[in-house]
């Protein structure tokens, strides 16, 4: 932690002419914990039960900022509607790189489905290169869509089992529409 900055719990005292932040807002918790550390005052940061739930900063710095991300918030989510366009079209031309042939329907949903925002799926990944993820979430939409897989599981057949189960249907699959490289 840095030096200008202190574990209190929620229940310390507020500091005078301090505000909480709570955790969450990325964009004001780095600007305000910027500012703050820059005007040489501490930064409290608000933990319980091991688990972070915002930061105490001086109200000055917090209006500041405050009025700062009212100001370039239309310029920020325009710039993350750029990006997420970008991620998507990148993903559509790798889909059509390594599967030419998959039908219109599936290609649809694969991008619509494998790189939704705030999905949490592998489409959103940023450790993993564009041709895996590609290559993951196609295998997760045959998966799902065109095997028994869920129905095996509801049943209470092992995960393992039930991928073994549809395997051949899987690659058959991938080698229909244009990949020789699909594995689970």
């Amino acid at each position: 932690m840095p030096a200008h900055e202190v574990t209190v719990a929620p229940s310390a005292p507020m500091p005078k002419g301090y505000t909480f932040l709570r955790k969450g807002i990325k964009y004001k918790t780095l600007h305000c914990r910027r500012l703050t550390h820059q005007a040489g005052k501490m930064v409290y940061v608000v933990e319980a039960n091991n688990k972070k739930l915002g930061i105490r900063i001086p109200k000055d710095i917090f209006s500041r900022v405050q009025n700062l991300a009212n100001e370039t918030l239309p310029a920020r989510k325009l710039a993350i509607q750029q990006r997420d366009a970008l991620l998507v079209r990148s993903a559509a031309a790798e889909l059509d790189n390594q599967f030419p042939t998959m039908p219109k329907e599936d290609r649809e949903m694969v991008l619509k489905h494998g790189f939704k925002k705030y999905s949490g799926r592998v489409g959103r990944t940023a450790h993993i290169p564009m041709p895996r993820k590609v290559l993951y979430a196609v295998i997760a939409h045959i998966r799902h869509r065109h095997t028994q897989y869920d129905k095996l599981l509801e049943r209470g057949t092992d995960r393992d089992v039930a991928r073994q189960t549809i395997q051949k249907k899987l690659q058959n699959l991938l080698r229909k529409w244009g990949s020789t490289q699909g594995r689970t």
